[in-house]
């Protein structure tokens, strides 16, 4: 069966399209994006549909998107979202914000009595009895023309998001958790979701554990480098520095330049173009006060 939708591709149309969806009090809202070179995630196609349209806009083709922004960032409008974090933090990213009000179907999924975090394929089917294809799942979405198959996959992603919003609606209306569900909600909107203090993240390396004292103080401060890094280069972060790379050298602690060249985990590359500052981190772990991993009831988190 065909799938109906509009691909608009140039600034009139986009400007129509944006004033005839503010009439509805809700949107379901899909993304298909690329990250494979970039720290960022690249906005390759955004997916609206509403009660009665589907739109697929293509913001690589389009120079100036305001007109969708506003239509998003409309707090009179709900915006309708699978597994929303990924979605939310490309628009945080461009507009140092993410829209609101919003709705998490894959949120709302165990009040219903499915899954904690169901995939969005498994709920489609579960709510809908709809199989959805796969063909397209590992697509490249910057490439252009996208083609029709392309284009139809994206749409019908929106188009059984906006189904499945209007059951789960009516289902959950008094619903006696809606304020439990409205709280994660709330959460997804905070800053830090989206731009962690890079101070922070030296946690998530798993064999920080078994460091301590000016090791993890020195590891500390090279994931906090690496994090600053990939943001001001929009490089991914082992692109950057490997996990591997951050625990061999918080271990050896090299001095100089050829103690760290006996790392084999850092290449030539990376110690070419960030030597003296891995170096000056390092220094710098050293001589600030040791750290300890935070414990949580007396375990280690």
């Amino acid at each position: 069966m065909a799938v109906d939708f509009q691909l608009i591709d140039d600034s009139e149309n986009l400007l129509r399209v944006c004033e005839d969806l503010r009439q509805f009090s809700w949107l379901a809202v899909d993304t298909e994006f690329e990250r494979t070179n970039t720290y960022y995630a690249e906005l390759c196609l955004l997916q609206l549909a509403s009660p009665d349209s589907t739109v697929l806009i293509d913001p690589i083709r389009i120079n100036n998107l305001e007109p969708v922004f506003a239509l998003l960032f409309d707090e009179s409008i709900i915006k309708v979202f699978h597994s929303a974090r990924q979605d939310l933090e490309i628009f945080y990213h461009l507009k140092g914000q993410v829209p609101v009000p919003l709705f998490d179907t894959q949120l709302a999924a165990p009040l219903l009595g499915y899954d904690e975090s169901i995939g969005y394929a498994n709920l489609v089917q579960a709510m809908l009895g709809v199989e959805l294809g796969k063909s397209q799942t590992r697509t490249n979405w910057k490439q252009r023309p996208l083609r029709r198959k392309q284009l139809e996959y994206a749409a019908e992603d929106v188009i059984y998001l906006a189904k499945i919003y209007e059951l789960m609606r009516d289902k959950l209306a008094g619903h006696i958790s809606e304020k439990v569900l409205d709280q994660q909600h709330e959460a997804l909107t905070r800053d830090e979701v989206y731009a962690p203090d890079p101070a922070g993240l030296w946690i998530k390396i798993r064999a920080a554990k078994s460091f301590s004292g000016n090791n993890l103080s020195v590891l500390q401060q090279l994931s906090t480098w690496r994090e600053e890094t990939a943001r001001r280069e929009n490089r991914p972060r082992k692109w950057i520095l490997s996990d591997r790379a951050i625990i061999d050298i918080a271990r050896a602690l090299p001095e100089d330049i050829d103690s760290l060249s006996d790392i084999k985990s850092v290449d030539n590359k990376t110690r070419e173009a960030y030597g003296e500052m891995l170096l000056s981190r390092i220094k710098t772990g050293i001589e600030q006060p040791p750290l300890a991993f935070p414990e949580r009831n007396g375990y280690k988190l």
